[in-house]
Parts: C-alpha cells; sequence; structure tokens
C-alpha cells in the first residue's frame, strides 16, 4: 500500500513523497511530486506495475530497455572502475542513443552487427575513420553492461555479443627514433619556450614511462636519494618502481630545486587544476626537426628498441614497460631497479656518446 507524505520545502512551497513499501517482495520505492494528484496517480501505476512484476516476471523482464540497464549500470558500477570510465561512459551513450529504447529481449546479434558496421563506417571528431581496434573497444564496453543485464539484474537470459566475431586489429606501430633523430628531437626540445618538455621527453626516452604517467608525476612518487621514481597507480592495475639514471635524473633535480612546494606535481599547470598540455610545443618541435609520422608515445616504442639492443630479455622489457603479472611483480620488485636500470644506462650512453 503506498503512503503519501506532505512535505514543506525550504522555499515555502509543498511537495508530496510517494513511498510504496516492499510488501511485495520488491525493494521499496520512494518518489516526490509537486502536486497531490500527480502523487496519488502515480502510486496507482507504480502499484499496478509491481504487481504485475510479481505475477508475470517474464513479462516485466520482457519490457526492460537498453537504456535502463546503462544508467543502471554507469550508476552502481561504473563508478568504481575509475581507469577507465570516461571511455566506457562515451561508449555507452553511443549505444543508448542509437538502441536505447529497444527492449533487453529483442537486441539480437544481428542488430549489434549491423551497429558494428555502421561504427566501423563513422567519422570521428578527429576527422578520421573509426579503426577496428575502436569498434572492438565500444563492443567491449556493451559486452560489459549485458554481461551485468545476465548475472547481477537478472533481466536477461544471455550475452548476444557472445557470439559476435571481434574486428580484426590492424598491427601496432613501430616506429621508433633513429639516434639522429633522438638528437635533433632533444635539442629542439631544449629550446623550445616550454620549460617542462625536455624533462618530459627525456623521462619518457629514458624510461619508457607512458605519457600520462610522466604528466601526472607527483613528487611524493619521486624519490631522488634512491633515484627512484615509484608509481602505485598504472595502466596495467600494478604498482611499479623505474630507476632515474644520467640526463633523467639532472632534469628532475633542476625541476626540484625550483618546485613550488605548494604545488604537489613535477609539471605543473598554468592552470590552477588539471593535468599540463604539452601539444603544441610537441608538435612545435617535431616540426622543427623535421620528423615525420611520429607520436609521444613511439618515444614507449623507441625507448623499447634501444633497450633491446642493449640484450635486454624479454623479462627484462616486460618488467622495464610494466607488462607483468601480480606474482611476477611480487617477486622481482627489487630486481626490476638493478636490471632496468643499465638499460636506461644503455641508452642515454647511446644518444649521448656523439
Amino acid at each position: 500500500m503506498a503512503t503519501i507524505q506532505k512535505r514543506k520545502n525550504k522555499n515555502k512551497t509543498l511537495s508530496y513523497r510517494v513511498m510504496i513499501r516492499p510488501k511485495d517482495g520488491l525493494p521499496p520505492t520512494y518518489k516526490t511530486f509537486p502536486t497531490y494528484q500527480e502523487a496519488k496517480d502515480w502510486a496507482i501505476q507504480e502499484e499496478a506495475r509491481r504487481r504485475q512484476g510479481v505475477y508475470f516476471p517474464e513479462q516485466a523482464r520482457k519490457k526492460r530497455i537498453l537504456s535502463e540497464l546503462i544508467d543502471r549500470y554507469i550508476e552502481c558500477v561504473l563508478p568504481l572502475n575509475t581507469k577507465s570510465s570516461k571511455d566506457v561512459s562515451r561508449h555507452l551513450q553511443w549505444w543508448k542513443n542509437k538502441i536505447g529504447k529497444f527492449s533487453l529481449n529483442h537486441i539480437t546479434p544481428d542488430i549489434i552487427a549491423k551497429h558494428r558496421k555502421m561504427l566501423l563506417g563513422e567519422i570521428t571528431s578527429k576527422g578520421s575513420p573509426r579503426t577496428a581496434a575502436t569498434t572492438n573497444r565500444y563492443l567491449a564496453s556493451l559486452s560489459i553492461v549485458l554481461s551485468y543485464g545476465v548475472k547481477e539484474c537478472g533481466w536477461i537470459q544471455a550475452n548476444p555479443i557472445f557470439r559476435i566475431s571481434k574486428l580484426k586489429e590492424a598491427n601496432g606501430r613501430d616506429r621508433t627514433l633513429t639516434i639522429e633523430e633522438s638528437e635533433k628531437l632533444l635539442k629542439a626540445c631544449a629550446q623550445s619556450k616550454n620549460n617542462f618538455l625536455l624533462p618530459i621527453v627525456v623521462l619518457a626516452l629514458w624510461t619508457g614511462m607512458r605519457q600520462g604517467e610522466i604528466l601526472k608525476l607527483n613528487w611524493e612518487n619521486v624519490n631522488l636519494e634512491q633515484n627512484i621514481i615509484s608509481l602505485k597507480q598504472t595502466k596495467s592495475g600494478y604498482p611499479r618502481s623505474i630507476p632515474i639514471v644520467g640526463k633523467a635524473l639532472i632534469e628532475l633535480q633542476k625541476l626540484y630545486q625550483n618546485r613550488n612546494p605548494h604545488n604537489p606535481f613535477v609539471f605543473p599547470s598554468k592552470k590552477r587544476f588539471g593535468v599540463i598540455s604539452i601539444r603544441k610545443p610537441w608538435e612545435a618541435a617535431l616540426i622543427k626537426t623535421n620528423i615525420k609520422n611520429f607520436r609521444f608515445h613511439d618515444l614507449r616504442h623507441t625507448f623499447a628498441t634501444f633497450a633491446a639492443k642493449s640484450g635486454a630479455s624479454n623479462l627484462e622489457l616486460a618488467t622495464a614497460m610494466g607488462h607483468r603479472s601480480l606474482s611476477m611483480l611480487s617477486r622481482y620488485t627489487h630486481l626490476d631497479v638493478a636490471h632496468t636500470k643499465k638499460l636506461s644506462e644503455f641508452i642515454e650512453q647511446t644518444i649521448l656518446s656523439n
């Protein structure tokens, strides 16, 4: 039985709160309306809906639509996965706009396959066609939600994406810098108006750190006594220790001496909040050196290539790049720094030998 409470708001207006208690085995429901009649009408409709759900559960499930499931997932689950929440949220919004009004019972592999083709043919905000790899990420985000609907909500019997084949993805990029290009790039970064560009590029080239890891780096993660950077949060989900040697160490020492003690970031942004952006100075350095078809992430590839030339084993490369399991992390935490340190030293000797 529904109960309607009359409430006085802070702005002296009245509102009416409907409470439907769980006598039917369903969770309690609450909703507020500006008028009594609206509250009464909704209470009658909601009680009827709940009775239908109790006596005809299969019919009630068939009325569930995808947008309901997406909204529930975004509210209850997505906030717990902060690492990928931004991308997943964007993917889910696309699916919600396209097939959000579809009944869950009518989302078939055929419908998903048609929209997979639509995804692949769309032009992104960058002006280029969406790749097969990105399309697969969109499918993966929807699959997570549908599996949530199966396992935790019980709204559907099976995940239709399990019957959809993934698109074949292109081979990864293998662009790396030559020694000559490395020297030119470092020189251009040293001449940049942005004082942070050189130490950022040096860190990427000397350590293989990701751009996000560098730009978000805090001084509490940098130990200049032991010459180690400790990353607690990484893309792989596991912490890792990174040795800093030579020019990378010198650049960090300079920054530490001139740091703002009230700002925790190693590379603080001019804005009060947010992470520093180096897009413009980075692009200017590439133009100045005439280095073509090169992205910041390719510095990581360059590190791996130089490290391999030094004779690093697959295990050493994997640990240096942060690609390892939790069991390996516990076994090689101290070994990592000793072994990957020689990789950074080799890269410095290679690039700065002339």
